[in-house]
């Protein structure tokens, strides 16, 4: 070997041992901190949903029921409706002292409760004057009309609202 050659001097090149993928860099710790948080508090939120409209899912299925059975009278069937639209609204709206109004005042409020009313004047007016006769006239069209207002309203309504 030549002390003055340089080429003898050289040595092989010897490559660093590989990075390691454990333990991760910080960034990847606060990222998995975040989507933890972020799934719990979606999953809370899924669950508080669910719970807080168990009223509404009951509600639907006592309407299916009354769909089911149409041998009761029209007036039956409305008083039905009106009874069921009251029993929500109480669960909805606690404290708001609905069951006591008037079917005309208690459909007014409870239109105040939606974007969209889903009760129109002419149902409310009808209802008010010939739900509670003796001889009551009500067209069908009135108990349609009142079936899918009350289908409307518990899908629509809002909970915060004050009815």
């Amino acid at each position: 070997m030549n002390p003055q050659d340089p080429l003898a001097q050289l040595r092989d090149i010897h490559l660093p041992e590989a990075v390691g993928w454990w333990p991760p860099a910080p960034g990847w710790w606060l990222l998995t901190l975040l989507v933890l948080l972020a799934s719990y508090y979606l999953v809370r939120f899924l669950v508080r949903n669910y719970r807080n409209n168990c009223y509404r899912r009951e509600a639907f299925a006592c309407l299916e029921t009354m769909a089911q059975q149409p041998e009761e009278s029209l007036t039956d069937q409305c008083h039905a409706l009106l009874m069921l639209l009251r029993r929500t609204a109480k669960t909805a709206y606690p404290g708001f002292g609905l069951e006591s109004e008037r079917v005309p005042d208690m459909l007014d409020r409870m239109n105040h409760a939606c974007r969209k009313p889903v009760f129109d004047e002419s149902l409310q007016q009808t209802l008010g004057d010939q739900l509670y006769r003796a001889d009551a006239n009500l067209p069908p069209s009135c108990l349609i009309q009142l079936a899918e207002g009350t289908r409307r309203w518990i899908k629509q309504h809002r909970r915060g609202a004050s009815c």
